[in-house]
């Protein structure tokens, strides 16, 4: 499930890993490796689809800072709990590289992050099923004033 600006949305994006799955695309929005897109970026191009990135906090954005504008979606994934680089990674995308689409969150993220997560860029967060009602009591809890910028 998809929590987008403060609303809870079907996914529309499909995960594709390998070449027959683009070929076979039952949406028009697919989701790709940072490897995927280097090695078929000229098929995913002619294919005309809504092209989400998926981007490990491991791995370095300026590996395809020229295609940005390609991208309707990048989803920066929280490898770890204890893993703070995607914010880093969002504020930077949003700041530096003037990205204005979407910026989804995916992978060991808390409720309670959910502040910080925006106010570094990311406009969406990819949540369980199971723990949709505790990041919905969090939204509600969130009154919009903040002591730091």
């Amino acid at each position: 499930m998809i929590l987008y600006k403060d609303k809870v949305i079907k996914d529309s994006y499909q995960i594709i890993i390998n070449i027959d799955q683009l070929k076979e695309l039952k949406r028009k929005s697919i989701l790709i490796s940072i490897d995927f897109w280097k090695t078929h970026k000229e098929l995913i191009i002619k294919h005309k689809s809504n092209i989400g990135l998926e981007i490990n906090s491991d791995q370095p954005l300026e590996s395809v800072r020229d295609d940005f504008d390609y991208f309707k979606l990048i989803q920066f994934k929280f490898i770890t709990f204890k893993d703070g680089r995607p914010f880093s990674l969002a504020k930077k995308l949003r700041r530096f590289y003037n990205f204005k689409n979407e910026i989804r969150a995916s992978g060991h993220i808390l409720p309670d992050q959910y502040v910080f997560l925006t106010r570094c860029g990311f406009n969406s967060v990819n949540i369980e099923e199971k723990s949709l009602e505790t990041w919905l009591k969090f939204l509600k809890m969130d009154e919009g004033i903040y002591y730091q910028p």
